[in-house]
């Protein structure tokens, strides 16, 4: 299985057994998309899905990571998810992980934010793989830098 699978299989499973029903809202497409970046991470995520959302305590004391940038991601997956989680990794920690784990990170935080969205698609060879709008975040960059624009603007500052 690959990333986009690995993702559509946590999506299509936390969907199915959550009590309240409806979407999955962005915190849990960016745990559930940084969970699913490397094949020991899905494995551990698999096990803690339940109705009430995603057991991240029970996992974060139960489970070992075989690296130290494992259990970084999963820390940071479970921050996103919740929020008000503590996050130990400092920046030097995370710019020691790999390219591929740093830029899931990187995706699950602008997924978390909304600025976008994660769907599935199959390309040419029937291959799942991620198709990524970012349509929301570069609305938002255009806003703010109007903004910054008419805020430079003389006679334009708040009171």
């Amino acid at each position: 299985m690959n990333h986009a699978e690995r993702y559509e299989h946590l999506v299509n499973k936390m969907a199915a057994i959550r009590c309240r029903g409806g979407d999955l809202d962005a915190s849990y497409h960016a745990a559930l998309f940084l969970m699913a970046s490397h094949p020991a991470l899905f494995e551990k995520m698999d096990r803690y899905l339940c109705p009430e959302g995603i057991s991240f305590d029970k996992m974060m004391r139960k489970e070992e990571f075989d690296y130290d940038w494992m259990k970084i991601t999963a820390d940071a997956a479970y921050n996103l998810f919740s929020w008000n989680s503590k996050c130990a990794a400092t920046p030097f920690e995370i710019s020691r992980m790999p390219a591929p784990a740093i830029r899931a990170l990187f995706t699950a935080c602008f997924i978390a934010n909304g600025d976008c969205m994660v769907s599935i698609r199959e390309n040419d060879k029937g291959e799942k793989e991620f198709e990524i709008d970012d349509s929301a975040g570069k609305r938002r960059e255009a806003f703010n830098l109007q903004m910054e624009q008419m805020m430079e603007t003389p006679g334009m500052e708040p009171d």
